[in-house]
């Protein structure tokens, strides 16, 4: 604001000192000297316009040029780091330190196990517990679609009389008035024009600056109306400084506002004759000067109306190229969240539910069985060693790099291991070479283990991986009581068969195949084809009251 202050004040000056060198050097009079400096008032802010429209659209077709050099994979990328960067950040201040908070718990029930951890057990307890709340809430807000920023409002105030328009019409009126006065006052020739009516009209006439923006190409032809009705009645509309403002500002609005071109350029042209019309029955020496200042203003306004199309054109092509790239963005930015909301369930979830289970079966044994207590602390203090283990892993992952991915036949088998010493009876089968696939073999068997060690207590688990054919069949199967009627699709199973659906396979979830026990069945594609056929899934017979349920054939020990 300042700085356009200095401008306008040195706009001012220099059409002061325009005025006073003509009139020195033509020899005329103050009125004279002040006519001229009117006169280059009104250029110079014409031109400043003209040179501000100018600069804005080159302003603009250079942000088009920089927008269209942008390649939307690597616009892409970009916001995948930044996104990244702003989740990582979040898991560490959220997830992972409730992960060490339950470390630590573990290490203090540890050393206090001579003397009393009940304490400390609960303490677990309640950490897993709002720890698995919070992930909840975490991961609903990763798979929540991203609201897109609000449509920029129109602009409310574009027709309407604004102060500019009040204050230029009231300076028109003002000079018209005083001139009047001034001309009988000091007996100008010009007092003989100046009859009341005459008068009138022409305050009229000058009022018509207040239409500029608001209908600037109607309040010019009502300009040239009143012009012509003082010709007719004798009574001529005066000229004076007040054309300047008036006449100067209404061509200038009709060529850079007014919408429709016909207007834009019926409203000067219809003044330009009113004018003609007038000067030739009277006073026809300021002809030239009047159509001077309304050509000045159209011409000045029909440049600013260019340059601004101009501008309005390349913003459009920025807006256009910006949607595209946002649009690349957004679903890069949805996948990555997709995949941390993965990563987290995977990586977190079960593990923070082995522990809460871990940790009250401790303190449950403290009283009855001492040694399987400490057995389940140990499971705690493994489990969350595992769990920052994997979490750290992925999230020093860049540029959307799998962290978490590389897993294979040995961390499968380590899994299942700690999946028992968990208290989960687990029987893993092995049919040819699945170790392409292993990362989401390893997660696919990791949502099944961790589903039945939650939600089906004592039931037994049979997982089977078999490779042949060109693609890989993961099949477990537990025997618990089964999925409820209202049983509802968690975040883990939505995960594991978006992850699954990306290689390339098909996943499916059910009841087992003696209509009791819970069923996870997925197919992947493999990059190199075997002739080994794929093997049958296996088939479960539910344990007897005698406590059969012994791995059948084939199956054993990792």
């Amino acid at each position: 604001v300042q700085a356009l202050r200095r401008e306008n004040l040195g706009i001012l000056a220099g059409a002061l000192l325009l005025g006073a060198l003509t009139g020195a050097l033509v020899g005329g009079t103050v009125a004279d000297a002040l006519f001229v400096s009117c006169l280059a008032l009104g250029l110079l802010l014409a031109l400043r316009h003209v040179a501000g429209a100018t600069l804005r659209w080159r302003a603009a077709r250079a942000r088009a040029a920089e927008v269209a050099a942008l390649r939307p994979g690597a616009v892409a990328r970009a916001a995948v780091r930044e996104e990244r960067a702003r989740l990582t950040a979040d898991v560490q201040a959220v997830v992972r330190a409730a992960v060490v908070d339950m470390q630590d718990g573990a290490r203090r029930a540890a050393g206090a196990w001579d003397a009393e951890p009940v304490a400390e057990l609960r303490g677990i307890q309640r950490a897993g517990t709002a720890a698995t709340s919070e992930l909840r809430r975490m991961l609903g807000l990763l798979r929540e679609p991203v609201e897109p920023a609000p449509a920029a409002a129109a602009d409310a105030d574009g027709a309407r009389i604004r102060r500019a328009e009040v204050v230029l019409a009231a300076l028109a009126a003002a000079d018209v008035l005083v001139e009047a006065v001034i001309a009988h006052r000091t007996g100008w020739p010009e007092a003989a024009y100046m009859t009341p009516v005459a008068v009138g009209l022409t305050v009229l006439a000058a009022l018509t600056v207040l239409g500029r923006r608001l209908a600037s190409g109607a309040s010019t032809l009502l300009l040239a109306a009143l012009v012509t009705t003082g010709t007719l009645v004798g009574h001529s509309v005066v000229e004076g400084v007040w054309m300047l403002v008036t006449v100067g500002a209404l061509g200038w609005a009709c060529g850079a506002w007014e919408r429709r071109l016909t207007w834009a350029l019926a409203g000067p042209g219809m003044l330009a004759l009113a004018l003609v019309h007038k000067h030739a029955q009277a006073r026809p020496e300021n002809l030239f000067i009047a159509l001077v200042i309304l050509g000045v203003g159209l011409f000045t306004g029909l440049l600013v109306r260019v340059m601004r199309s101009r501008a309005r054109r390349a913003r459009r092509a920025v807006g256009a190229r910006e949607a595209e790239l946002g649009a690349a963005s957004a679903a890069a930015v949805l996948a990555e969240r997709l995949t941390v909301a993965r990563e987290l369930h995977d990586l977190v979830s079960g593990a923070v539910g082995v522990v809460v289970m871990q940790a009250g079966a401790a303190e449950v044994l403290l009283a009855t069985d001492r040694a399987g207590g400490r057995r389940a602390l140990d499971v705690v203090l493994t489990t969350c060693a595992h769990t920052l283990e994997e979490l750290d892993r992925f999230l020093a992952a860049k540029d959307g790099a799998p962290g978490s991915a590389g897993h294979d036949l040995a961390d499968l088998r380590g899994l299942v291991d700690r999946m028992r010493l968990a208290g989960l009876a687990v029987d893993l089968t092995m049919v040819g070479d699945a170790a392409a696939a292993m990362p989401t073999v390893y997660r696919v068997v990791q949502e099944a283990l961790l589903n039945t060690l939650r939600h089906a207590p004592g039931a037994r688990a049979a997982v089977e991986v078999a490779a042949a054919g060109g693609r890989v069949r993961v099949v477990v199967v537990d025997d618990g009581p089964g999925p409820g009627a209202d049983a509802s699709r968690g975040f883990g199973l939505v995960g594991l068969a978006e992850r699954v659906q990306s290689d390339g396979g098909t996943l499916s979830t059910g009841t087992g195949p003696e209509g009791t026990g819970f069923r996870v069945d997925a197919t992947l594609p493999l990059p190199a084809d075997t002739r080994l056929p794929i093997s049958p899934a296996p088939t479960w017979a539910p344990r007897t009251a005698a406590g059969a349920g012994r791995p059948a054939a084939g199956t054993g020990a990792p």
